[in-house]
């Protein structure tokens, strides 16, 4: 088994997720790779990411590359606050990952003010954006409902979903379903 590895192509990827699917992980998982080749990360979150998770997902790098990792917090007004990442993110350099995390509300739909926000600092970056928020319940046959996701100008919308209690997740990229299980160290195929 080996760690998942994501395209950090340059792309923005609105990510829903079931809940307690791993997604904070996957973003996490996401950072690491882009700081082992080399990149620098900001992640933006009301919260910091769960230390001990971090800790396992990072293991294997050397302590150095974890100063790459920049976390701001997301909180107050959200035009303001996403102003200053997208300064952040030009600023500083060698960004290749720049991820919002619980950047809007759990349920219902996305408010207009974040939506507006989170558009205008994807139409001025030229690094690989990862937006993570807790997806909808879907009314159809797909697995989930990525909220907002006709109004987030994204390029990408992926699905994170957990079809048992066990460690097995499914990765919707594009309507093809990548096989996950998430270890201490991360997801692997």
């Amino acid at each position: 088994m080996s760690l998942w590895q994501a395209p950090l192509d340059g792309s923005s990827i609105h990510l829903a997720v079931e809940a307690s699917s791993g997604g904070s992980s996957l973003g996490i998982q996401m950072a690491r790779q882009a700081i082992a080749d080399g990149g620098r990360v900001l992640w933006a979150a009301p919260e910091l990411p769960d230390g001990m998770r971090f800790s396992q997902i990072f293991s294997g790098l050397e302590i150095t590359a974890s100063s790459r990792f920049h976390a701001m917090n997301l909180v107050g007004n959200i035009d303001q606050a996403l102003e200053s990442l997208n300064h952040t993110a030009n600023v500083l350099p060698g960004v290749s990952l720049v991820i919002l995390d619980d950047y809007c509300p759990e349920s219902g739909q996305i408010p207009k003010t974040i939506i507006d926000a989170v558009n205008k600092l994807l139409s001025n970056s030229n690094w690989t954006t990862l937006l993570i928020s807790k997806g909808g319940v879907s009314m159809d046959e797909s697995p989930l409902v990525a909220r907002g996701k006709n109004k987030l100008q994204t390029d990408n919308v992926w699905l994170l979903t957990r079809p048992g209690s066990d460690s097995k997740r499914v990765l919707w990229i594009n309507d093809e379903a990548i096989d996950l299980r998430l270890l201490e160290d991360g997801f692997v195929v």
